[in-house]
């Protein structure tokens, strides 16, 4: 399923007009992976000033949107849901230790997790493959909502 949202003009470069117009597109595939992906337009729309993974732009200018709020919800918890470097013992250890951008500090992240004896869970290796985390039934009712 994929489906386009269409939101009000912003103010993108604040000059006091409303000329930018605002997309979002999300996806659940059959096999419950979500995903949303965003587009700022030039006054024309012909081309985009932002685009992609720029929800956090987005919701600068559209947080109290209610429909708005809950794809950004979604996506901040559950956008490639399919793709997680590691368990979620391993995610979480790194999180606590402050390290982000896993893929730019990968050696790191592996150093720090063999040190504390997580490099390893249950058999996957950090980073090895991409690990799908299942959307809990509830929020996934939520997204399908979406698609109405």
């Amino acid at each position: 399923m994929k489906k386009t949202y269409e939101f009000n003009k912003i103010d993108f470069y604040g000059t006091g007009r409303k000329v930018n117009a605002v997309s979002v597109e999300i996806e659940l595939t059959e096999d419950n992976v979500f995903s949303a992906c965003g587009w700022i337009w030039n006054t024309r729309r012909t081309d985009c000033i932002s685009g992609g993974q720029n929800l956090d732009e987005i919701n600068k200018f559209k947080k109290n949107h209610p429909i708005f709020k809950i794809i950004y919800q979604m996506w901040k918890k559950y956008h490639l849901n399919n793709m997680h470097p590691g368990t979620e013992a391993q995610e979480e250890a790194l999180e606590k230790a402050g390290y982000t951008g896993w893929a730019n500090n990968y050696l790191e992240c592996c150093d720090y997790l063999k040190s504390i004896g997580l490099y390893e869970d249950n058999g996957y290796k950090f980073g090895t493959g991409w690990l799908k985390r299942e959307i809990p039934q509830e929020d996934l009712e939520i997204i399908k909502g979406l698609f109405k």
